[in-house]
């Protein structure tokens, strides 16, 4: 397995993967539009327009490849580089929620101040999404993403997720529970940080 910055040319891809990953993600879920297509659809613009602004605000983007096919995603904000500007962040994203319709863009709203209140003020590597392809799950691939994220980070690393099952795998990769905060419809997200 190789693991490398993505090239903006591979953001497309990306995207996809990561609406893959998350399309059954409890988060997303509680967020997104009920009919599984629509929040697909919301999934694929959300990640693809999520890459930019990693990619202009913060990096390194990691993919980790197989035979040369991209198989997992770690998003980061290096040390120092989070948040993005808000202004410009929520323009970019808004299209996306606009077409979904006006409940995904309150919950949306609602779940983003309760991660930003939970968000650390002290200096951290922000790692905004880690995705497997659902058909490589649990073969070592977050692990391997994991690996070289903690390999080049300059402060601990903080995540946010509303993914109860990612508690205890990230519970054994070194990460800390550091609290939790209740999102919409019943979402519960948790924070936590790898010192």
């Amino acid at each position: 397995m190789e693991i490398r910055p993505l090239d903006p040319s591979e953001y497309d891809a990306a995207g996809v993967l990561l609406a893959d990953a998350f399309i059954d993600d409890p988060g997303w879920v509680a967020v997104g539009p009920d009919r599984r297509e629509r929040r697909y659809r919301l999934l694929g613009r959300f990640h693809r327009q999520a890459l930019d602004v990693i990619h202009r605000y913060g990096r390194p983007i990691y993919g980790a490849f197989e035979a040369e096919e991209l198989v997992g995603v770690a998003a980061t904000f290096a040390a120092g580089l989070y948040p993005p500007p808000e202004l410009r962040t929520t323009l970019k994203f808004l299209p996306a929620f606009v077409r979904a319709g006006p409940a995904p863009v309150a919950r949306a709203l609602r779940f983003s101040a309760v991660q930003e209140k939970g968000h650390p003020h002290d200096e951290h590597v922000y790692l905004w999404f880690l995705a497997v392809d659902p058909k490589r799950q649990r073969g070592g691939v977050g692990r391997a993403l994991l690996a070289r994220v903690y390999e080049e980070a300059e402060a601990p690393v903080y995540l946010d997720t509303a993914n109860p099952a990612n508690v205890p795998y990230y519970a054994s990769n070194g990460f800390e529970e550091i609290g939790t905060a209740d999102g919409p419809r019943g979402a519960t997200m948790w924070f936590m940080r790898r010192p």
